[in-house]
């Protein structure tokens, strides 16, 4: 039975993160499991967590908490022998979409204890990780406006909405150069997006094609548009139909190099950090994470 260490944030998925862990705490009892708790203090606290977790000898990290806090706790196990198990409780929850892994977390915790041990790959933005989705430009404006907009509610989806029609108001669209290898585009450009897994924005299919296992990234270039085509795009990323779209450039490769005028800041995982230019590229095989032998799919 593997050391197992739960590392959670009490305030995920808008507080629900302290009730998960202790209906997990209870499952993992009933179990006959023992584990130590590592409960983050911040948002930029898990990686902490994890990493005095190793130092007691974890061997099996147990993420409690949406996309940010995975991108923070995860971050110390690329490189180690030490695995990965998720129970999604944050309010987007997108890499856990990607992987199959369901929010149930009766379910969720039967895949870390039971489930299968895959490596998965990682990405780097200008040498920062991220597990799910990176990207700049139009989705990077939205998640801004979002964390200003919080001051003013903090109730379910409305900020998000909010910030979501406040960038339509003011849409920036940028002129753009992308290259790699084999081609480059330039043009004017409103979202390029890196994904290792296919959802970002709490569900929206960006990347449809991507596997988080196959040792690439899949790209996805929104190029020459106006306001009236962002109002037609947007629905069809639910679905992942964007990609028909003439406006859209999508492929799959190991690393693109991206400048932007003017510069955009980055999304790493819904998290901002750093600016264009920016260089994309696939780490393989980076961590060991615990996934369903037969994947459960969540739309």
């Amino acid at each position: 039975m593997k050391q197992t260490a739960i590392v959670y944030n009490p305030t995920s998925g808008r507080g629900r993160g302290a009730g998960i862990f202790e209906t997990v705490g209870a499952m993992l009892s009933a179990r006959g499991v023992p584990f130590r708790a590592y409960p983050s203090a911040s948002d930029r606290m898990p990686a902490a967590c994890t990493e005095q977790a190793l130092a007691d000898g974890a061997e099996l990290v147990l993420v409690l908490g949406g996309d940010g806090t995975i991108h923070e706790a995860a971050r110390p196990l690329v490189g180690t022998d030490a695995v990965l198990g998720i129970v999604p409780c944050g309010s987007g929850n997108d890499l856990s979409r990607s992987l199959g892994i369901p929010k149930d977390p009766g379910k969720a915790v039967e895949i870390a204890l039971n489930g299968t041990v895959r490596r998965m790959d990682a990405g780097l933005a200008n040498g920062e990780l991220f597990f799910n989705v990176a990207g700049c430009g139009f989705d990077v404006d939205v998640l801004v406006n979002e964390k200003t907009l919080h001051s003013v509610s903090r109730n379910g989806s409305v900020p998000y909405y909010l910030a979501l029609l406040k960038s339509l108001l003011h849409l920036n669209i940028r002129q753009t150069t992308a290259a790699w290898k084999g081609g480059s585009v330039t043009s004017s450009a409103l979202i390029i997006a890196a994904g290792n897994g296919g959802f970002f924005g709490g569900g929206m299919n960006i990347a449809p094609g991507a596997d988080p296992f196959d040792g690439m990234l899949d790209f996805c270039i929104i190029k020459d548009v106006h306001w009236y085509d962002v109002l037609f795009l947007l629905p069809r990323f639910l679905k992942g139909t964007h990609i028909r779209s003439d406006k859209v450039l999508y492929f799959r490769g190991e690393e693109l190099t991206v400048t932007m005028d003017p510069a955009s800041e980055l999304e790493l995982d819904g998290e901002i950090g750093g600016k264009t230019p920016v260089t994309f590229r696939v780490l393989p095989g980076a961590l060991n994470i615990m996934v369903a032998a037969q994947p459960h799919t969540e739309g």
